[in-house]
This record gives structure tokens, C-alpha cells and sequence, in this order.
């Protein structure tokens, strides 16, 4: 059946690998859209950079029927520079959605990947929405470039904040048809990319970090809730920033980490 056909951007590795496999494992039917090929057993696998709204509108050309999730796992460091930060982490990410948005099934749903950077997205919210006002791409981007300098933080801190605003703007929409919008948001996960994470932070605040929860996060264990929101096991969770670190924030807040 269509509907029990899930798309997962990002497959090819880290929690996309590990989100595909879980969800292949489940009996699902898994479409994975990466700029590389997948080593986990998909249905389909289509080539998509989603730095770029053209390649993405050739995947969605291909696109036919329903489906029952969307997943997106897709997502750079900020090493790789903050133009392209922000065209993958939340600008591809929104156009993708919003152009399968039509062929997720009614009550199916949408989850993606933000993280604990993006936790203080309140501070930042008028910027924010600022940049999303407008869904063109391109015009977001520009908007971006004439007003960054006015931003209190990081291209990659903002592209995950972004996620989280976007995540609850689409939660509303998608009442009206039962599909639920969540993100996820992990800590430090032991993926190809955590070595960037590590310079940009700090090897000794990242040594901190992961003591405090005795280890970094596998991606499996991110994938475990990507997978239960896909699924929809909880019904009634929808427009919720969720982080999944371990417990890390919370000794952030109660001051033990």
C-alpha cells in the first residue's frame, strides 16, 4: 500500500542509515533520498541535493501516490559554510515538504531532525520568521544575506531554530487533514559529522557534554524516536520540538551537567 510507504531524506548514513533500517526492519516500504547511495535495504532510492530546489523538484517529479511519512534526517555542520547550512538544514528541508506536502496521506506525518542547538529558538523568533515569511527559496536566502549580520548567532544554531519554528508552523496546517509535525532533537551522536560538531564547539566542552550522559548518542537511539513519531504510536504529539539527548538539557536546566 502507499501509505505505508515512509521517505527518508539523508539514508545513506548516521540516523538516516538507522532510521531506513529500523523502519525496513518494521515491514515498512522505505524511500531514501540522499545525495549518496544507501547502504540500508530501501524500496527506492533517489539522488537529491537538497541544497538545490531544481534537483528537489526532480525527485518530486518522480513522486506519484501517498505516503505515510516524511522524515527529514538530511542535514550538514556548519564547517561546510553558513549559505549551505542554510539551503540543506532548513531551506531544502521546507521546500521538500511543502512540495510532497499534497501526497502525505491524511493522518499520516512529518518529523525532522533539528537539534539541542536549536533550543533557544525563542530568542530569535522575530528573526526567524522573518527569514521563513517568505516560502521561496531563493527569496529566503536573499533575505538572509542583506539581514544576517543582525542575527545573534551561528548560520547552523539558526538553520536548527529555523526547524523548530517551521516544525510548529506546519503542525497547524496540518490539523486539518490529521497529519502531525514534530521534530527531533538530539545531542552529540556518534555520526560521520561529529568530529565537526567537536571542533566547532570545543574538544574539551564536548568531553563535558559527554560525561554528563556517559556517552554520545548512536544514531539507532535517535532513530528510535524518529520512528515512533513516523509511525504515528502516539497520536496526539504534534508540533513538539522533542529532544532526545540523554538527558543533557535537563542537566543543563537543573545545573548537574
Amino acid at each position: 500500500m502507499q501509505d505505508n510507504i515512509f521517505i527518508v531524506t539523508g539514508a545513506a548514513s548516521g540516523i538516516g542509515d538507522a532510521t531506513a533500517r529500523q523502519l525496513a526492519d518494521r515491514g515498512h516500504k522505505v524511500i531514501s533520498l540522499d545525495i549518496r547511495e544507501p547502504t540500508a535495504n530501501v524500496t527506492d532510492h533517489y539522488q537529491c541535493d537538497l541544497s538545490d530546489p531544481i534537483s528537489i523538484d526532480k525527485v518530486i517529479a518522480k513522486l506519484h501516490g501517498s505516503y505515510r511519512s516524511l522524515v527529514n534526517v538530511a542535514g550538514v555542520p556548519g564547517s561546510v559554510g553558513d549559505e549551505l547550512t542554510l539551503r540543506v538544514n532548513i531551506l531544502g528541508l521546507r521546500y521538500l515538504t511543502t512540495s510532497i506536502w499534497d501526497n502525505i496521506t491524511d493522518g499520516g506525518s512529518v518529523v525532522s531532525i533539528s537539534s539541542i542547538a536549536g533550543n533557544n529558538w525563542r530568542k530569535r523568533r522575530e528573526f526567524i520568521s522573518s527569514m521563513l515569511d517568505d516560502n521561496d527559496f531563493e527569496a529566503a536566502l536573499n533575505w538572509w544575506r542583506k539581514n544576517h549580520e543582525k542575527c545573534s548567532t551561528d548560520a547552523y544554531t539558526l538553520s536548527k531554530e529555523a526547524v523548530v519554528m517551521y516544525t510548529m508552523q506546519q503542525a497547524g496546517i496540518g490539523m486539518a487533514r490529521g497529519i502531525r509535525v514534530n521534530d527531533v532533537a538530539p545531542g552529540p551522536v556518534e555520526t560521520p559529522i561529529l568530529p565537526d560538531f567537536t571542533e566547532a564547539v570545543g574538544s574539551n566542552t564536548m568531553a563535558q557534554m559527554t560525561s554528563a550522559t556517559n556517552r554520545t548518542a548512536q544514531p539507532e537511539d535517535i532513530a528510535q524516536a524518529l520512528v515512533m513519531l513516523a509511525e504515528s504510536q502516539v497520536g496526539w504529539i504534534n508540533g513538539q520540538h522533542i529532544i532526545v539527548d540523554g538527558g543533557l538539557s535537563a542537566g543543563f536546566s537543573a545545573g548537574w551537567a
